[in-house]
């Protein structure tokens, strides 16, 4: 039984020792896995299964019209790759009951023609052109601006409001303003209320459509709580009521096969879990130095089970 790893070249360097727990792991199953450079997955032998972790769709919908299973499939990797689209997508699916109460930020989708717009217009100070900001503006102070495809807290940046202590609109308010929409210049972005949090997030791993555990994360220098850039993390113990829900957002991916991937939800200061978003392409490095689970073994293991079951 032979699978392949695929991934971007720079991606494959950095997840190397991924990548080599998988080869062990799969020996002990009797599954080959082959790392595959994103730039020749089309040109090589078909597989018995794909890992695809480049996320782009379009490498699964290759492999899913030769029949060759892939995780994940299109849909899921396009949406678990699109931050708008993820909510889209749960907004159509959640149930009512969910949706009653608040469930994830509300949120704007940004053009990258508007993110341009937006940049024109913090060099000319020009506050009413920020429609869709004034509202969080107005109540917070500030909001949250994210690529829609950024991941591991990347391309994540708080917006402040363009005016000083006293109300006056400062120069240098502006300046900061117009400093962090220029990192996000040439990017499709989404805007989002700021969840009073004090920087405390969970990560809900999930395994074979299943939770498997969950993280709690704690940011240390701003309102981002990703490990990967220096928070801490400990495990969390989801109570039944929380289950429940997340059950709900695992349900409502309709057939979907969930292989590995990460739901991250923000708590907020009521303790209330609020969906962030959906990593499709999750890391494990917080599992591994914190917990003695292995991951890698339990996804090779349920893969062989899941694949025999299927042929």
């Amino acid at each position: 039984m032979r699978g392949y790893l695929i991934y971007r070249k720079e991606e494959a360097v950095r997840n190397q020792a991924f990548i080599r727990l998988f080869c062990e792991e799969g020996k002990l199953c009797g599954i080959s896995f082959e790392y595959v450079p994103y730039e020749e997955y089309c040109v090589r032998e078909l597989p018995d299964f794909v890992l695809n972790r480049t996320r782009d769709a379009a490498v699964s919908r290759w492999y899913e019209k030769r029949n060759v299973l892939v995780f994940h499939s299109s849909l899921l990797t396009e949406i678990g790759n699109h931050k708008m689209k993820t909510l889209q997508y749960l907004q159509k699916t959640l149930p009512a009951c969910v949706q009653k109460e608040k469930w994830a930020p509300v949120s704007f989708w940004l053009s990258k023609e508007k993110v341009l717009e937006w940049l024109a217009a913090a060099k000319r100070k020009e506050y009413e052109v920020f429609l869709e900001a004034h509202a969080f503006w107005e109540t917070d102070g500030s909001c949250i601006l994210k690529s829609v495809d950024g991941h591991g807290g990347s391309e994540v940046a708080e917006l402040f409001i363009p005016y000083g202590k006293t109300g006056d609109k400062t120069q240098e308010a502006w300046e900061r303003l117009y400093q962090t929409i220029f990192l996000f210049r040439g990017k499709e972005c989404i805007l989002q209320e700021k969840i009073a949090s004090d920087s405390r997030d969970v990560r809900i791993y999930i395994l074979g459509g299943q939770i498997y555990r969950a993280m709690a994360r704690q940011g240390k220098k701003d309102f981002r709580s990703n490990f990967s850039l220096g928070g801490s993390a400990v495990c969390y113990d989801l109570s039944e009521q929380e289950k429940r829900y997340v059950q709900e957002f695992l349900q409502a991916f309709q057939g979907e096969m969930l292989g590995l991937i990460g739901l991250d939800f923000i708590i907020d200061r009521t303790g209330t879990l609020i969906f962030n978003e959906l990593e499709e392409m999750v890391g494990t490095r917080m599992l591994y130095q914190n917990t003695d689970c292995n991951i890698v073994r339990d996804y090779v293991k349920w893969i062989l089970c899941y694949y025999s079951r299927l042929f």
